[in-house]
């Protein structure tokens, strides 16, 4: 019995060693992905082929067509992976005898199909490919945003099929029409791979944006918004209310970061609308911006009239000076937004009671004066 078993571990072994290898080697069916198979049609083969593909770490070099129906799913081979957003290099070399176009799907939404705008490279209907043993195409495939993360399928095809093709042109399709000799192409070869797709975001932006100052001088301060809206929105709208302002240098209403000079004294109000190809949000600060003449600095202002809001600290209730009286009043928290805006004002009190503790800013606007006082509420 000993004997017996020694004598089957070289064959134990050689079957063990084969069986790993057909774990690990690549596939001729496709499925669950439609079939790209080739017929040889009238029995006559030719030689059309696929002999290297290369997508940032992926490099497979054939050499030449895949026998049977010419199709092989290289299931064996690592994912390369691909960052949403970020250009990946591809290059692809063909043996090509007549008149061929040749195209590649990425399933970006893991539905296991390769849809038209799934196409990531390939022949116009009018780009065939050149003839020769050694045939080079690059291109940069970029995956988008909406993309969904994880592993997926590539396909790669080159295809002559003489009656498709002088109706249809180079612009193949990923999958044959039918089982029918018709609906099979006739010659060529169709390879997949795995695919790994990482990073982005498929979540719309969340909107948020601040300013380098909330007050300014009329056609004197410029104020720089910046967006810090959430998941890396690729498009911005700003919108000013009203809209008497000046983009400086470069910038725009479609600018992420734009540069803006106030051109009438006033309150603005401002709203920044984001998107991304998931969507899009808005946030609006209503009275964000106020705008002085151009008579005394703002400090200069600021400290002659330091005495508009009395007692300060105070529990909420502040005595105001004459020089309110017919103004426009906003108060906003320390980072700018405004709490409570007050036209025309008239009175000698201003009630803020029913705010919490802590530091506000009071904005008045007088015709073309500003005034501004930071004041503190202690209950």
């Amino acid at each position: 019995m000993r004997t017996l078993m020694n004598g089957m571990k070289p064959t134990l072994t050689i079957l063990s060693v084969f069986l790993a290898s057909m774990a690990q080697a690549q596939i001729t069916n496709p499925a669950p992905y439609c079939d790209g198979s080739f017929d040889d049609a009238g029995g006559f083969n030719v030689d059309d082929a696929i002999k290297s593909v290369s997508l940032g770490t992926l490099t497979n070099n054939s050499g030449g067509q895949y026998g049977g129906a010419h199709y092989v799913f290289y299931n064996n081979l690592a994912a390369p992976v691909l960052t949403k957003g970020v250009a990946t290099p591809l290059s692809i070399t063909f043996e090509v005898h007549g008149g061929s176009g040749y195209g590649v799907w990425i399933d970006y939404n893991h539905n296991n199909a390769f849809e038209a705008n799934e196409k990531v490279a390939g022949s116009t209907a009018n780009g065939w490919l050149d003839l020769g043993n050694n045939v080079t195409v690059t291109a940069s495939v970029t995956v988008p945003a909406t993309a969904l993360t994880g592993e997926t399928r590539m396909r790669v095809r080159i295809v002559e099929d003489d009656e498709y093709t002088m109706t249809n042109g180079a612009a193949i399709l990923p999958c044959n029409a039918n089982t029918s000799a018709t609906g099979i192409m006739d010659w060529g070869e169709t390879e997949d791979y795995k695919v790994n797709i990482t990073g982005g975001t498929t979540a719309k932006p969340q909107a948020a944006f601040t300013a380098s100052a909330t007050n300014g001088i009329m056609n004197n301060t410029i104020i720089t918004f910046t967006d810090n809206s959430t998941n890396a929105p690729t498009g911005w709208n700003w919108t000013f209310i009203p809209n008497t302002i000046a983009y400086q240098g470069s910038s725009s209403g479609t600018t992420n970061n734009p540069s803006v000079q106030f051109t009438a004294v006033g309150t603005y109000t401002v709203k920044l609308k984001v998107s991304n190809a998931a969507g899009q949000d808005s946030i609006t600060k209503t009275g964000y911006i106020t705008i002085a003449g151009g008579g005394m600095s703002i400090g200069e202002m600021e400290a002659y009239h330091s005495f508009s809001f009395y007692p300060n600290p105070s529990n909420g209730l502040f005595n105001v000076g004459e020089n309110c009286q017919g103004a426009t009043l906003v108060v906003t928290d320390m980072q700018g937004k405004s709490l409570l805006t007050l036209h025309n004002f008239s009175g000698s009190k201003l009630d803020i009671s029913e705010f919490k503790e802590g530091y506000y800013f009071i904005k008045v606007v007088n015709g073309d004066k500003l005034y501004q006082q930071k004041i503190l509420i202690i209950k």
